[in-house]
């Protein structure tokens, strides 16, 4: 239809317009993003010493431990949670003094470390942190509780976890609707 490409040459005009708006916000958003990234510190840093990552991979393993079924260590959720801490400094300072205060009430209880203890008394002395009877019972408490939300997030989002359930994601992603659907109302008389 020559003509209605005519009445449509304004808002043709506009929409390559609006493409090369969007293409341009698209580029600037991509450069910051850049440059925000080169801002950050190198992934391969990490936030934890060396002396608290045996202790966080004890953690994990007590609060989603292997069975007939890969646990949180073999899926990875230590170095996921390292990740995280990362770009999270409030975070970061809860887990240093949350796995410093672990390591203390196991050497209290005769254990040379959190990890060398077995994962029954992993686990009361987790308890007793959470419930404030292994010292400063606010900070263990927030810890615990932090600690176990972060490792779940971590465990059920790996592809692991997500097999261990049966969740298989969209090979595509998740379909949009090209038109969203209609409501229809009907009138009453």
């Amino acid at each position: 239809m020559p003509g209605s490409r005519e009445r449509r040459g304004g808002a043709h005009r506009f929409r390559r317009g609006r493409r090369t708006l969007l293409r341009g916000a698209v580029a600037a958003s991509f450069a910051f993003g850049i440059a925000t990234l080169s801002r950050r510190a190198p992934a391969t840093a990490a936030p934890l010493d060396e002396g608290a990552l045996p202790t966080l991979r004890a953690l994990a393993e007590t609060i989603v431990p292997r069975d007939e079924d890969p646990g949180a260590v073999e899926a990875g959720v230590p170095d996921r949670v390292l990740s995280a801490l990362a770009t999270d400094r409030e975070g970061l300072a809860l887990y240093r003094r949350g796995l410093s205060l672990l390591e203390d009430a196991a050497r209290r209880a005769g254990a040379a470390s959190f990890g060398a203890m077995d994962e029954a008394a992993r686990t009361r002395l987790l308890l007793r942190v959470a419930n404030g009877r292994a010292g400063e019972p606010p900070l263990g408490r927030r810890f615990v509780l932090r600690a176990r939300a972060d490792v779940l997030r971590h465990y059920w989002a790996s592809p692991t976890g997500q097999a261990v359930v049966g969740y298989r994601p969209p090979a595509a992603g998740y379909p949009d609707y090209a038109s969203a659907p209609r409501v229809t109302r009907t009138r009453t008389r």
